[in-house]
């Protein structure tokens, strides 16, 4: 996905609604990201992908965009 290809995310990834990249406050050096899904089922049949573990290859992506480490940590919302 790029930000001018006019794709939104379930065109390039099935059943995502969409992400968001969050900067702290405290830590510039840290971020998170946030994923929306349609469903459970949808999150559900991403998660069950071999390459879902890596991000499908995200890791070495953002790592040669990185001076650091790249370590992380899930959490699960069920709704808001």
């Amino acid at each position: 996905m790029l930000p001018t290809d006019g794709k939104k995310p379930k065109d390039v990834i099935e059943g995502l609604v969409g992400f968001g990249l969050m900067k702290s406050k405290k830590d510039p050096s840290m971020y998170g990201v946030a994923t929306v899904w349609e469903s459970e089922a949808a999150f559900d049949k991403m998660s069950t992908n071999p390459r879902a573990k890596d991000g499908g290859g995200i890791v070495e992506k953002l790592q040669k965009l990185c001076d650091g480490d790249i370590k992380g940590e899930g959490f699960y919302i069920e709704s808001l």
